[in-house]
């Protein structure tokens, strides 16, 4: 019994100090949040439908019109493995892609995560001049 309680002590300290740690592998985990956001930027005033989801949260099925934005906020886990995969579409198309993944974007977007959509493809900015732009290209619907 002392063996538990001494174990159960012992990792509740560990996560204090990790909580209480102001750098953590480069960024404040569990004490910075991260904002993610998606523009419609498609040409011809076509509506963008968006469906986000991580492990633990659905947010929903969202419909952009033209220049609308979806937004969302959360604070990362202390494990790093904090994703968030969306499904996007589009008259013409369809992604699907990790908007937001602790891996991919702890560095590139640690605090605030840019997306528009855009005809040629969906535009993800990065916040340090280090990291290229992305861009993923919509899968096109057959005629």
């Amino acid at each position: 019994m002392f063996l538990l309680v001494k174990h159960v002590f012992i990792l509740a300290l560990v996560i204090a100090f990790w909580e209480a740690s102001p750098v953590v592998t480069g960024i404040s985990i569990g004490m910075s949040e991260v904002s993610v956001s998606v523009t419609n930027s498609l040409q011809g005033n076509l509506n963008l439908t968006i469906h986000c989801k991580s492990k633990d949260d659905d947010l929903g099925i969202h419909v952009l019109p033209f220049n609308g934005r979806y937004q969302w906020q959360f604070k990362p886990n202390i494990f790093g493995t904090t994703l968030f995969s969306c499904d996007l579409s589009m008259r013409d198309g369809s992604i699907g892609y990790d908007l937001y993944s602790y891996e991919k974007d702890r560095l590139r977007c640690p605090t605030e995560c840019i997306w528009i959509a855009k005809t040629e493809g969906l535009v993800g900015l990065s916040q340090d001049a280090a990291f290229s732009t992305i861009l993923v290209k919509w899968q096109r619907r057959a005629n």
